[in-house]
């Protein structure tokens, strides 16, 4: 086992993977841990096998979208799979955000004035209503994160992002349209995982897992 005392998670803060986290482990982690974002699940998974960190948190499934191959993939290739400890279901509540002065263009020239959109690519087909009504002709521009596309948009006049309310607070940027998924039954699950040692007994979780993936 390793003696790390780190938390792993799909970065960066302000994403629904950090939520995850959070909605897991609290606000502030018992025992010393700490808290550390990562860039890729790959990155994540790397880190649980080396030790870096004793748990990751990374996303499985969306009750819109299904499988994220990314995660999938690496529960099928990874040997031995990392042990699945828990998990956590985070209710995804898609924002429209922006710069104030984006707002203000918007106010003066209607939503033409959008000529970019920013988000996650899983994000696109959880808004295709909204979409195709407000932004039809904007570009979509598929970002490694929806915290990192709130980011873009600070500095930008004709861009939004699509994101999540915790998003906005760390980018610096407002609301311009709440709830703005298809499904407002819209999840994700996340996986908390830890390192496999060989003799470690597998949990109904991990056999739980295996039967979803042997069926995907």
């Amino acid at each position: 086992m390793t003696n790390s005392k780190l938390i792993a998670y799909l970065g960066p803060p302000g994403t629904y993977c950090h939520q995850a986290v959070t909605q897991y482990f609290g606000k502030t982690p018992a025992g010393h841990y700490e808290y550390v974002p990562l860039n890729t699940i790959a990155d994540c998974f790397t880190a649980i096998q080396d030790g870096t960190a004793a748990y990751v948190v990374v996303p499985f499934a969306n009750s819109s979208n299904g499988p994220v191959k990314f995660t999938y993939d690496l529960l099928l290739k990874m040997s031995p799979r990392p042990s699945i400890v828990g998990d956590t279901n985070v209710k995804v509540v898609h924002y429209v955000l922006a710069a104030p002065a984006t707002l203000q263009k918007i106010t003066q020239s209607g939503e033409d004035a959008v000529h970019t959109v920013y988000s996650h690519p899983q994000v696109w087909g959880q808004c295709t209503r909204y979409l195709t009504a407000h932004f039809p002709n904007a570009a979509r521009i598929s970002v490694d994160s929806t915290a990192y596309a709130a980011t873009l948009t600070a500095n930008e006049r004709n861009a939004v992002a699509i994101a999540s309310i915790a998003a906005a607070d760390i980018a610096d940027v407002q609301v311009y349209a709440a709830e703005v998924q298809d499904n407002q039954d819209n999840y994700t699950r996340f996986l908390v995982m830890q390192r496999y040692v060989e003799g470690m007994e597998r949990t109904e979780l991990d056999r739980s897992v295996d039967r979803e993936l042997l069926g995907s």
